[in-house]
């Protein structure tokens, strides 16, 4: 593809000087190259920065920069038809779009080395670069793998998530077993805590989760509890965790507006939550912090006890325990 080709597909490109990785002008996360600029700028062999995030309708490129985590990619991350890479490391880098995307380095903690990379804008704002093909730096020249060129659109919470486990397998098949790293599985973290808790702590913090050896947050003991912080609790425990996504949203809008968006309420969303196979913390806060932005109104206690009631639950029955 051509710079172009790039432009017209709304991506935000910039001319970097021959075997470089990063513009030589100043202030270029605020240049923008237009069709008709492209034939002054490009044509003497400068490679071809692209700014990632909402400048480039909502680019992300997940950045493998191990041999490690380039072998298994395809077994934890999901599948997008914009791959490409250059000669020593071939489909390292894959190209999505995730609206909201932040910048994360992933590091293996017990030699400082970079394992991959969520290449989007930064958490204040900054701007990063990623070269497309068929720039070339490091002697090498990046190339598109496979005809067909489009970014996967993926929830940028997913996306992050994805990354995170893929870290996490990379560090368990360094340090612990290449055979157990070509399972993905949520017992991963577990496994890394077992061999070396610097490990295990590592991968925790990218899941959001807590170690084993944290304290398990609880709400209050019951004598401290409200009436109405004790009745949520039971009839929130009585519905099963089997819903899609969709049910979940509703429930946990729900015991937001039952609970008045108080930390017992979140702390019952989370123990709901966790419930299911799926279980994502990090999900689970930007969910409840999306309630507190915008708080459901025409949803609460009511739709909670008719669910409950629907599962078995009575409130004879809770009132006698």
């Amino acid at each position: 593809m051509t710079p172009r080709d790039y432009v017209c597909r709304g991506w935000r490109v910039l001319p970097v000087p021959s075997g470089q990785k990063r513009p030589a002008q100043p202030g270029w996360p605020d240049i923008e190259v237009k069709p008709e600029d492209v034939p002054r700028l490009f044509g003497r062999g400068e490679n071809i920065g692209v700014i990632l995030g909402s400048a480039s309708c909502d680019l992300a490129d997940l950045d493998l920069d191990s041999t490690g985590a380039i072998q298994l990619a395809d077994l934890y991350l999901p599948v997008t038809s914009a791959v490409f890479g250059r000669p020593a490391k071939p489909r390292s880098h894959r190209l999505y779009v995730a609206p909201g995307a932040i910048y994360e380095t992933f590091v293996d903690p017990s030699n400082g080395k970079t394992i991959l990379e969520l290449r989007a804008p930064g958490r204040d704002g900054g701007a990063h670069l990623t070269l497309l093909p068929p720039s070339i730096a490091d002697g090498e020249r990046r190339e598109w793998h496979g005809e067909v060129i489009a970014p996967r659109p993926i929830d940028a919470i997913k996306l992050r998530t994805s990354a995170a486990w893929l870290a996490i397998g990379c560090l368990v098949a360094q340090h612990v077993s290449p055979h157990a790293a070509e399972r993905p599985g949520p017992d991963l973290p577990r496994l890394l805590w077992e061999w070396d808790y610097d490990l295990g702590r590592t991968a925790y913090r990218w899941l959001g989760q807590p170690t084993p050896d944290a304290e398990r947050r609880h709400p209050l003991p019951r004598r401290q509890l409200s009436r109405r912080d004790l009745d949520l609790a039971e009839v929130v425990g009585a519905i099963p965790n089997d819903c899609d996504w969709s049910g979940w949203n509703k429930i946990g809008m729900a015991i937001f507006a039952a609970s008045g968006g108080s930390t017992n309420g979140f702390i019952i969303f989370d123990d709901f939550s966790v419930k299911h196979a799926k279980y994502d913390p990090a999900a689970v806060r930007e969910r409840w912090s999306n309630y507190g932005r915008s708080p459901p109104t025409r949803i609460g206690m009511g739709s909670l006890v008719r669910l409950a009631r629907q599962c078995g639950w009575s409130q004879r029955e809770a009132g006698d325990r």
